[in-house]
């Protein structure tokens, strides 16, 4: 595709957000004109990666906001405002469209990156979008008359590979389909409406609507809008005559296109699923990269390089705004945060490779006249052809059978029908005058109902949505001035004033009564969900400004009381969605959330959590409407627990079979794809589909194929072996909350090559440096354990690695016990011993993770009799009769049960090198008496000092001062007291004064 325009490329860091500041995150994005620097915080000393595109724009600081609520740039800074990106981008899709060019303008990022708000923008900082639409309107509005303009307008939104008219309240099951025009080879959407607008005022009017059409839908469906593609289309036409008189029609498409969050497109966990295929939510996103790449190598001039379009809804209806008949531009939104490196620069490569794209656009001109005529010849042609007589006969085609005739015949049918609707509704595209008069008839009234709700909400009391887009919170507003306010189903009778659908939404649901002035909100039927400020609603309550209200699962709303604005203490003075999930979040458990100073691990794992607890939410609701009889939890995997030599700590899920008590963890990206799954699955529940109650459990998303269990870990530190010391204890076994599970027994200690254990006293150093360059071997035997648990006795499994290895050890499997006997070793060899083998001696230990084996057995008959929804409550009031936390309180990071780990291993090695000080100590003694009890003639100092001197010396040079810094960490302890004076205890119980140590001193 040489000699083709290439892809215009920018991009643009947003500020840091309220959680970013409050954990003191970095920024790692620099900027210098076109080009972008990426830092990694990993490793500040390296070199920053550098990309250089058209545009890149600074928006992280440099900013204030003026009189009119707008950003602009502070005298001297760099700054990018929302009209530098228009004057740089949107004019020119603007002057390409009045030039008869296609046009498309793709906004790429992470979610939260600021794609929706340089697109769209918030508040009076207007986005790319509604300014390339006002000056359109503007620009054609100081037109002298000779030209006369059309422009049309359609919104819809991909999620999940299905299409959705965002102009339509109802769309058919499924979505809208899209077909493919047979004549032209582009792709379209069967059934899309598209609007005919004559001002600026019309198009914002369409905005909201698809946006509050979409906002409600996403509520319903539990589709999550970050997850969701919007294009919003433009079709421009500019009819003039042209010198013979003849009327032309220039026309250009402009695609504005918001893709989905980029962060999750490859999510980790998600490959070992074996439901993977079943999920489509990240089909179009990685199906555009494989088109963009493909465009890259063919613009590079690589033959034979197939485009796959055809690969997603996406790219078809996109092919030809990416590869074909168009001017490009590419906005990618980066995140300044450190904890967001890795994504920000996925995105930078993304858009790096957009831009080696090139198109070659033309300008899209054609007599009006003749259009017309060819349009309604072609449809004649077909209509005959659809009659049947003149489709072709075939008979006697060589080599085809009756079925692959008729096959045929049935192709080329539908080929036709599609060609021929594409024509009608070309046609009808050209008849805007009568589409706009229409349209303004149906329009009617609504700008003074917009105004009347404007004005009722600075008035009256009501909620208003929560969204996690801000584009999409405070669209659906309901108002409860009335006495007596009823929430619930359309199906219940009578009909409820406000109406709900989705998860855990009852018939009568809620009911909010306004008793002078006092809003009170109570449940409407028993069992009914409800949670206040993230607690559960059990009876009435009265509302106050600002607080959050959820019904069923995600209707997340936040009351306002503009009669008695006065807000509980301690209420920010906005509300979002991030704020009420952290609450949520406080709620179940989780205290950190807000504070500073956590670290990059810690940091990552509340971003996680606040994903997740949404899904988690949602996904429980539906096991319970589905009676599935799982339940799902977050759990928080400690480093120390982990395989593979990633430490960090792992958000992961938990789900459980609540009838035979079967669990299975599930990394984050696994749960996310099968959430995906879930939720389609629940559609066709809701679309009527019965079907989806008698599924094959391999294709049940809710079932899983029994697997071991990971029952907990204990840690064996290794500080003992940095004095050639051996370590054998009873360590206890902990799950992912702490818990205690069971404990077993461990030995670790030196031995030879051959595991035969060292006998030699000065085998003991006193200096672990002493071990440097040498061979080193030590023997780690599993003896046997206890666990606590019946239902593991059906098989009990110990898995450990020391260091870096790339293998685990496994000990035997032992069965229909809970008090296993292993004697389970191996020898681990050191050829050599490094500082690195020191150090991690020192600092680190060996995890052994202990397994159960789970079977599918049979449910217990009592518990079979009982629904989800019971058996879930039943599980709670449990855990809470047993006073188990129901989680880990608290961020990770700091691990209680792992710290009382090291302190007594510590406390072991001390009192392990103490007995062996204590011997030579002992020894010295004894030299001292011999020598003392001599006859001063035969008290020989020379010989007596080297006497001494070899046996302090057989364990370093440090021996006195050893004693004594044991002494005081061991004061009181065992047989050590006051002034270093040595206690033994008879058998009768009396404690006997041995020697002193005077001669050590001298």
């Amino acid at each position: 595709m040489s000699g083709g325009e290439s892809v215009k490329v920018a991009v643009r860091v947003r500020p840091f957000n309220s959680r970013e500041k409050d954990r003191g995150a970095k920024c790692v994005i620099e900027m210098t004109g076109a080009q972008t620097k990426i830092h990694n915080p990993e490793t500040p000393n390296e070199e920053p990666k550098m990309f250089a595109f058209d545009y890149s724009y600074w928006s992280h600081d440099g900013f204030a906001e003026d009189d009119k609520g707008i950003l602009v740039g502070a005298p001297g800074s760099n700054y990018a405002s929302q009209d530098m990106v228009f004057n740089d981008l949107g004019k020119g899709v603007l002057d390409n469209a009045f030039a008869g060019f296609n046009c498309s303008l793709f906004a790429y990022g992470q979610t939260g990156a600021g794609k929706s708000y340089s697109m769209v923008g918030y508040g009076a900082n207007k986005g790319i979008v509604p300014i390339t639409c006002d000056v359109l309107f503007q620009t054609m509005n100081a037109n002298d008359g000779s030209v006369k303009y059309e422009v049309t307008f359609s919104m819809l939104e991909i999620y999940n590979e299905q299409v959705r008219d965002l102009l339509q309240k109802n769309n058919p099951k499924g979505g809208l389909p899209v077909r493919q025009n047979p004549k032209e080879g582009i792709f379209f959407v069967q059934g899309l409406r598209k609007t005919a607008v004559g001002s600026y005022k019309e198009i914002e009017k369409r905005i909201d609507e698809g946006t509050s059409n979409r906002t409600v839908a996403a509520t319903q469906m539990n589709a999550t809008s970050s997850r969701a593609h919007t294009v919003v289309t433009i079709q421009f036409d500019q009819i003039s005559k042209n010198d013979l008189g003849q009327e032309t029609k220039k026309s250009s498409v402009i695609n504005l296109v918001d893709l989905a969050g980029s962060e999750r497109a490859d999510s980790t966990g998600a490959t070992g699923d074996r439901l993977k295929e079943g999920a489509n939510i990240n089909k179009s996103l990685s199906a555009l990269g494989n088109v963009i790449s493909a465009l890259a190598d063919l613009s590079l001039g690589k033959k034979k390089v197939m485009v796959p379009y055809r690969d997603s809804v996406l790219t078809k209806l996109l092919q030809n705004a990416l590869g074909g008949n168009s001017k490009t531009i590419m906005i990618a939104a980066l995140s300044p945060a450190d904890i967001n490196y890795d994504e920000t620069l996925g995105t930078l490569r993304y858009a790096d490779r957009a831009k080696k794209i090139k198109n070659k656009a033309v300008v899209n001109e054609n007599p009006v006249e003749k259009l017309i005529r060819e349009l309604r010849e072609e449809n004649e042609k077909l209509k005959k052809l659809m009659s049947g007589d003149a489709l072709p006969t075939m008979e006697g085609s060589s080599g085809m059978s009756p079925e692959d005739i008729a096959k045929m015949k049935k192709q080329m049918e539908e080929e036709i029908k599609a060609q021929l609707l594409a024509n009608q509704e070309a046609m009808a595209d050209m008849d805007w005058d009568s589409k706009l008069k229409q349209q303004r008839e149906s329009d009617k009234g609504s700008d003074t109902g917009k105004a009347q709700m404007e004005s009722r909400k600075n008035k009256e009391p009501h909620i208003a949505n929560l969204n996690e887009d801000n584009q999409l919170s405070g669209v659906v507003v309901h108002f409860l001035g009335a006495s007596e306010t009823t929430i619930g189903r359309k199906d219940a009778s009578p009909e409820p004033t406000i109406i709900l659908s989705g998860l855990s939404i009852q018939k009568q649901h809620a009911v909010v009564s306004n008793e002078s002035g006092e809003i009170v909100l109570k449940p409407g039927s028993a069992g009914a969900k409800i949670k206040v400020n993230g607690v559960p609603l059990v009876g009435s309550r009265p509302l106050q400004h600002l607080d959050r209200i959820i019904f069923g699962s995600n209707h997340i709303y936040v009351f306002k009381n503009p009669v008695n604005p006065a807000a509980p203490e301690g209420t920010p003075a906005s509300i979002d969605w991030e704020f009420a999930q952290k609450e949520l979040a406080q709620a179940k458990g989780f205290t950190s959330f807000g504070s500073s100073g956590l670290s990059k691990d810690q940091q990552r794992a509340q971003d996680q959590i606040l994903e997740l607890l949404p899904m988690i939410n949602e996904v429980n609701a539906v096991s319970e409407e589905l009676n599935k009889h799982k339940a799902f939890e977050i759990v928080l995997i400690s480093g120390a627990a982990q395989e593979g030599s990633n430490k960090e700590t792992k958000t992961m899920v938990k789900m459980k079979n609540l009838l035979n008590g079967n669990v299975w963890l599930w990394e984050r990206g696994k749960f996310i794809n099968r959430r995906y799954v879930i939720q389609d699955l629940y559609q066709r529940f809701l679309d009527g589909d019965e079907d989806v109650l008698k599924l094959p459990k391999e294709e049940d998303p809710f079932w899983e194929p029994a697997e071991d269990v990971l029952i907990g870990t204990a840690n064996v530190f290794l500080q003992s072996l940095a004095y050639a010391l051996d370590f054998d204890d009873k360590i206890t076994i902990t799950d992912f909350k702490g818990n205690e599970e069971g404990f077993m027994f461990v030995n670790v200690t030196p031995c030879t090559q051959n595991g035969k254990a060292l006998q030699d006293e000065d085998s003991f150093v006193e200096d672990p440096t002493e071990l440097l360059g040498k061979p080193y071997h030590f023997k780690v035997t599993v003896r046997s354990g206890e666990v606590n648990k019946s239902r593991y006795s059906k098989g009990l499994t110990v898995k450990y690695k020391y260091q870096n290895e790339s293998d685990y050890s496994v000990s035997p499997t032992i069965k229909d016990t809970l008090s296993p006997e292993w004697n389970y070793s191996r020898v681990i060899s050191i050829p050599s011993v490094s500082q690195d083998h020191l150090d991690f001696f020192e600092s680190s230990s060996i995890a052994f993770q202990l397994y159960g084996t789970q079977v599918e057995s049979e449910a217990d008959p009592r518990l079979s009799k009982l629904t989800t929804k019971e058996l879930r409550q039943m599980e709670n009031m449990n855990e809470q009769a047993n006073g188990l936390s129901r989680r880990q309180t608290g961020m990770p990071g700091s691990e209680p049960s792992d710290e009382m780990t090291q302190l007594k291993s510590e406390l072991v090695l001390m009192k392990r090198k103490f007995e062996r000080l204590s011997k030579k100590e002992a020894r010295l003694q004894e030299l001292c008496k011999i020598w003392s009890d001599k006859p001063k003639e035969q008290q020989e100092y020379d010989g007596f000092y080297r006497a001494v001197s070899a046996v302090a010396h057989s364990t370093g040079t440090k021996l006195k001062t050893r004693v004594q810094m044991l002494n005081k960490l061991l004061k009181g302890a065992n047989s050590v007291q006051g002034n270093g004076t040595v206690v033994k205890t008879t058998k009768d119980g009396k404690k006997v004064e041995g020697g002193s140590r005077a001669c050590i001193v001298m």
